[in-house]
């Protein structure tokens, strides 16, 4: 790094912050505090810190609730087909005009910085529809290329915006509570048998948030009709490279090595354009197991 590195205090817009201590998890400074209280947020922090998940209620409202789930039905047809789970789509930021509304909503956003820290950044934003499904969902950790034990501080943390009312009937995400303390993924074993793993319940226009450490999976549902979810995540500023090869194409790696793909990030599933499935599972599941080793 440069020598400009080396300094104890950068000027922000808001104030100095040092950058040579660190703040541990949930150690909120007086502004972030007074920003939790003020939203109405107090519980959902408490949740996050003791159970590894929580609910905002009433995000935006009725109104925007139900334009938002039409938004999410119309981007999300012609997306991924999961078979019996339902459909949906990612890449969904630019989508729809609401879809930004939502990623930017105050509430969403004083917890990203609670579980993510400052200058967090969007990892995801997707929509799944769930009609029917008789088969829950195994379990699994968000940070799921974060290799085991966990860090203490969170890596990752995601909103699950319910459209429609979440409960066990219509399929809701199920968590297992305070696993995010075991600091680990679960095994297949766990993963498959769902021991703890009970349902989220919430009003429709409510958000169910967890973090990354927090094992969860998708509920069976046997109510009629659809389940409309928006999933969006954030993640810490940390770990991207510092400069930035994008521009180098496949003729530049034509009579490159492998090892060449491997190190621009060319052969795992992260920082695509065209979304977490576009190279197909081959990459997500190479880039899960590459994390843990």
């Amino acid at each position: 790094m440069s020598e400009a590195a080396e300094a104890v205090e950068v000027e922000t817009k808001d104030r100095s912050l040092p950058t040579t201590t660190t703040r541990q998890p949930f150690d909120l400074d007086d502004e972030l505090a007074g920003k939790i209280k003020a939203l109405g947020l107090e519980d959902t922090v408490r949740g996050l810190k003791e159970d590894g998940y929580g609910y905002i209620h009433d995000a935006a409202g009725a109104d925007f609730n139900a334009r938002f789930r039409e938004a999410l039905l119309r981007v999300s047809k012609g997306g991924m087909d999961a078979g019996e789970a339902g459909y949906g789509a990612n890449m969904l930021l630019d989508k729809d005009p609401l879809i930004t509304e939502a990623v930017l909503n105050p509430k969403i956003l004083a917890i990203v910085e609670v579980m993510c820290g400052k200058g967090a950044l969007i990892t995801q934003v997707a929509s799944s529809v769930k009609p029917a499904a008789k088969t829950p969902l195994g379990l699994h950790a968000d940070q799921n290329w974060t290799p085991a034990p966990f860090p203490v501080h969170n890596q990752l943390v995601t909103f699950c915006w319910a459209t429609d009312e979440f409960n066990e009937a219509n399929g809701s995400t199920r968590v297992v509570p305070k696993s995010h303390l075991l600091g680990r993924h679960p095994t297949t074993e766990e993963a498959a048998a769902s021991e703890g793993a009970i349902s989220t319940e919430c009003p429709a226009g409510s958000i169910v948030v967890w973090g990354g450490a927090t094992w969860h999976g998708g509920g069976a549902r046997s109510a009629p009709g659809e389940r409309v979810v928006a999933h969006i995540s954030y993640s810490r500023l940390a770990l991207r490279p510092i400069e930035n090869y994008d521009h180098l194409d496949d003729e530049w790696l034509a009579d490159k090595p492998y090892e060449m793909r491997v190190l621009l990030g060319r052969e795992d599933f992260l920082y695509d354009r065209k979304g977490a499935y576009a190279g197909g599972v081959e990459p997500l599941m190479r880039t899960f197991a590459w994390s843990k080793t």
